[in-house]
């Protein structure tokens, strides 16, 4: 047991709330749950349900009670049950009662906190999700529907409340009633959000209205907005959102097609009448899918998102689609978004000095406060009152227009006072803007796509890259798809900005192809060809939508942590492997499928770029950066994980797969392995630390299935040979995953990286990597490590002229921790995908006895090891395959200050061009990595992957003796998993490396 103790901060309070149920039945409001609330004693709570869009607090009465035997089986850590009801006559009694949505909060007060504390209420089961029911109570001449749901991502609970007059309320309980065949023309319902009316529902809307007759189509809208002034001309054909005739209409309709969520279209969410609506939904999209990631909201299996026909603008977003959202091809239809009828109308005359600005809007920016004190704010009013932005208006005559998103619009007076013009989205016509503007700058925005199509230059500002996708990713390789250069800091935007008006205004082509990637056609025939999809579009529902329903999902899950699993899948394995092997696939995975990465990576992409037609399936936790269509992604150990290595001829990875799973007999398996060996492995140990009494023989099956093993140089051979004892046959071509070390492209690499990182191009980079320690293992695959090195004095000491990377070890359990006084000088970059890009980057590498080190030789920069506990790691944990002290390419220093001497050192030897280290490193390289010279794998994928394809042995009939694998345990992984680690991001030795 580890105990943790923080000295000198203060701890901040804490409450979690779980739901165990719902209840708005008998016109009573009632929430059932516990809350646990570790170190913090709540003295009293109040459940508060806040409007999005009105600001509006209800408040209800919460009644807590300590849980004294859930504290005790807790070890102390406090608990309380907790009931809040109240009358919804009462809760909702205000005449101002409009339509909105209400989240659910907890407001605690706690002992010792001068404020309150606020939670969201979440964490539920999916029973509890079932049994929710809506409720309803008359308030006035009102009758108000409340109901609950649980938002995508983190399910918690808010309800959508709905205001009808009688009439309409009496409407939802009537029969539906579709116009018989020939009785009338077909009804399509079409719309945005009920207050939109100003982008693809419009667009389409006013296209069928026009050219279409036979069809019935009506728009849906609040009859408060302002934007129905867009519908002028069209009176006939608007129907009011939550009216009598909206519930009729939606009842009757035959298509209902809608740029958000269909149930934005519907007069209510109530569960019982969303079931009585057939009609087809259409989704038309309010953007080109991509930058964000969107399946949780979009997908195929997102809760409360139904779709029969998702409009895409491109084969790009549509591959998209089916590999990211789960939709199969026919529900796509290729035809561009209806607004691009009016973006490609060449009628409005281009300005080419006129700037448009249209940053996204941020989901953790929602008060004045928030927004006041935010990056976003400061970055954007700095870049906008630039003395050198206002030189380059001078100078080239320009008109910057800024605009926030529709979300931020209440926060507009941020940036009144700047020397801009200032717009909201939403009260300007975007598309205009986009028209007549000769360049463009955004963050994330899709509008910066729908600029990209027309071939001008779009510049992306992604100064909060790193929050924005905290926790999610793009869909897009960020890098190599994005129609615009990327730009994180305001000098280089500047830059852009000059470079594209010193130029004559011209777009780099490169830029107009990956834009042409995304839109198939460039015309205005978009709105007819998404008519002609709709009407072909039928509401069906297959096999695979029954098991994408989420009681499908919970029984699975519960299945996926039973102890029946593995037992199953090997099973099913086994059964697979008696079909023919297919000679046309090829299984890869790096970092037990944590990473697309490593050298796995560089074969693969070798193969992509010779144009290799075989399938590729990548094992990966999220999509990966490929655009190839022969290559598709598998989550590991999903069904579909034992499914591809069993019938799969190839199999490629850099640590090992389940040690109970053996290849064919007549399998290729290439093992890359994921660092040159400096710690002794496997059986070069005289003591295994940190692993059970089982390692060595798991490790041995493991090691008996490769058939073909990648070796960077003689030395590695023969410590490979040593500690694997392995029959494999050894190339020893060098490592892929070095070739970027040596590519022509590796300066602008690294000053891509930089730039991404925010370095300016004069400081001195230095990435510490250090590795784990093997007896500081906290459970499973994860590990204490106490740094050290102190940030706060690397700044003070060195901040003027060094910036420093830390990069710890993927198993480490905790983020390093880095003050404020240090953030300038000091970041933490554990998360940056790719590695070799960081060591590109690096102008000095420090490390302990990461193998990294053997990698950064090829680029001849200098190194420092930092190894303060030489004696005990070499003596006690690992040791070594060399005399560390004497071959080692760099000083060993033993303390921070012998740390800080050579950093300077190093630092006027780069100043001066000195090329000592320079000389040390590339004499290393030399002898350990003689191969890696930009080619390696090409030479692999000529060795294994040839048209006849190479003779493998056998595996014999005693490597994975039967009666000898042991049984799956219960949970996620088999019993190694826990001892494996993601070694490829950060290209040294896992704590149990090749285990499984």
């Amino acid at each position: 047991m580890h105990t943790w103790v923080r000295f000198d901060r203060s701890v901040a309070p804490y409450a979690r709330v779980h739901i165990d149920r719902i209840s708005l039945g008998g016109e009573r409001f009632r929430l059932d749950g516990r809350i646990y609330s570790r170190h913090s004693e709540l003295e009293r709570a109040v459940l508060v349900l806040t409007g999005r869009v009105t600001g509006t607090r209800l408040r209800v009465p919460a009644v807590l009670t300590p849980d004294l035997a859930g504290a005790r089986g807790a070890f102390g850590l406090r608990r309380w049950t907790v009931t809040a009801q109240a009358p919804l006559d009462t809760l909702f009694d205000d005449p101002e009662l409009v339509d909105d949505t209400f989240d659910a909060w907890l407001e605690s007060k706690v002992a010792g906190a001068a404020e309150v504390h606020r939670s969201r209420v979440g964490r539920n089961r999916y029973l509890v999700r079932l049994r929710a029911r809506p409720g309803e109570a008359w308030i006035g001449q009102r009758r108000v529907s409340i109901v609950p749901y649980f938002t995508v991502k983190a399910r918690n609970l808010s309800f959508t409340v709905e205001v009808f007059d009688r009439q309409a309320f009496a409407a939802l309980r009537q029969p539906a009633r579709r116009p018989d065949a020939g009785e009338a023309r077909p009804v399509w319902l079409v719309g945005e959000m009920p207050f939109r009316a100003q982008d693809t529902g419009l667009a389409f809307f006013r296209h069928v209205a026009d050219t279409h007759p036979e069809i019935d189509v009506r728009y849906v809208i609040d009859p408060r907005s302002p934007e129905r002034a867009n519908l002028a001309g069209y009176e006939d054909r608007i129907v009011d959102h939550r009216s009598a005739e909206h519930v009729r209409l939606t009842l009757a309709a035959e298509r209902i097609i809608g740029s958000h969520h269909p149930d934005y279209l519907y007069p209510s969410r109530r569960p019982d009448f969303v079931r009585r609506i057939s009609a087809v939904r259409v989704f038309l999209q309010h953007g080109v899918m991509g930058m964000k990631w969107m399946t949780p909201t979009y997908g195929r299996s997102a809760p409360g998102f139904d779709t029969d026909l998702f409009i895409a603008s491109s084969e790009r977003e549509k591959r998209m689609l089916v590999e990211d959202f789960g939709y199969a091809p026919d529900d796509i239809a290729v035809t561009g978004l209806s607004r691009f009828d009016t973006l490609f109308d060449d009628s409005r005359p281009v300005r080419p000095q006129q700037v448009l600005i249209l940053p996204t809007w941020r989901d953790w920016l929602t008060t004045p406060e928030a927004v006041s004190t935010s990056e976003f704010t400061a970055a954007w009013r700095s870049l906008l009152s630039s003395p050198r932005l206002a030189e380059l208006k001078e100078r080239y005559g320009l008109d910057i227009v800024f605009g926030l998103h529709p979300n931020m619009r209440q926060f507009i007076g941020e940036f009144a006072d700047l020397p801009v013009r200032v717009f909201v989205q939403g009260e300007v016509r975007v598309q205009d803007l986009l028209r007549e503007s000769g360049m463009m700058i955004t963050d994330y925005s899709s509008a910066g796509l729908d600029f990209s199509f027309l071939h001008r230059t779009l510049v992306y500002y992604q100064f909060d890259r790193e929050r924005f996708f905290r926790g999610t990713r793009s869909h897009f390789d960020l890098e190599t798809e994005l129609p615009g250069p990327v730009r994180f800091d305001e000098a280089a935007v500047l830059e852009e900005i000059e470079r594209h008006y010193a130029s004559g205004g011209v777009t780099d082509p490169e830029y107009i192809a990956r834009a042409d990637a995304l839109v198939a056609h460039r015309d205005r025939g978009s709105s007819e060809r998404i008519v002609e999809a709709v009407r072909a579009a039928t509401r069906t529902r297959t096999p695979r939508d029954l098991l994408r329903h989420e009681a499908v999902q919970a029984g699975w899950r519960r299945i996926r942590r039973s102890r029946a699993y593995f037992p199953l899948m090997r099973r099913m394995f086994r059964l697979a492997q008696q079909l023919p092997v297919d000679d046309e696939l090829i299984v890869f995975e790096s970092g037990v499928g944590r990473q697309y990465a490593d050298s796995p990576r560089a074969i693969h992409e070798e193969l992509v770029r010779r144009g290799d037609t075989r399938r590729k399936v990548w094992i990966h936790r999220g999509p990966i950066p490929v655009t190839d269509a022969h290559t598709t992604v598998v989550e590991r150990l999903s069904p579909a994980y034992f499914w591809h290595l069993a019938r799969a001829r190839y199999w490629v990875n850099n640590q090992n797969f389940p040690f109970y799973i053996t290849r064919r007999r007549n399998g290729v398996y290439l093992q890359t392995w994921h660092g040159n060996p400096l710690k002794r492995m496997q059986h070069d140990l005289d003591a295994v630390v940190g692993r059970d009494e089982d390692y060595l023989s798991r490790v041995s099956r493991a090691t008996a299935q490769w058939t073909h093993l990648v070796s960077p140089s003689p030395y590695a051979s023969a410590a490979f040979a040593s500690a694997f004892r392995h029959r494999a046959e050894v190339l020893e071509l060098g490592y892929p995953r070095n070739d970027v070390l040596r590519a022509p492209d590796r300066d602008a690499i690294r000053a891509s990286v930089r730039e991404r990182l925010g370095i300016p191009e004069d400081r001195t980079v230095v990435l510490y990597a250090p590795t784990f320690r093997d007896d500081a293992n906290v459970g499973g695959n994860r590990f204490d490590f106490a740094l050290e090195l102190d940030p706060v004095r690397f700044a003070a000491e060195l901040g003027a002229d060094f910036t420093l990377l830390l990069r710890m070890h993927v198993v480490v359990r905790h983020a390093a921790e880095i003050p404020e006084d240090a953030a300038e000088a000091v970041l933490d970059v554990s998360s940056y995908p790719d590695i070799q890009e960081l060591l590109l980057a690096a102008d000095v590498l420090v490390t302990d006895y990461s193998s990294l080190f053997f990698d950064y030789s090829i680029l001849r920069r200098p190194m420092v090891f930092y190894a303060y506990d030489l004696e005990r790691y070499r003596d006690d944990l690992r040791g070594f395959y060399l005399d560390y002290e004497a071959e080692v390419p760099g000083p060993v220093v033993r303390a921070e200050d012998e740390l800080y001497a050579a950093l300077r050192r190093i630092g006027a030897e780069l100043a001066t061009g000195g090329g000592e280290s320079a000389e040390r490193a590339a004499e290393f390289a030399r002898r350990f990595a003689p191969h890696d010279d930009g080619r390696a794998a090409a030479r692999v994928a000529d060795a294994v992957f040839g048209a006849v394809p190479p003779a493998v042995e056998a595996v014999p009939e005693d490597a994975v003796p039967e009666e000898a694998a042991p049984a799956e345990p219960a949970g996620d992984a088999p019993p190694s998993d826990a001892a494996l680690s993601d070694a490829s991001v950060a290209g040294a030795e896992a704590p149990a490396a090749g285990e499984e």
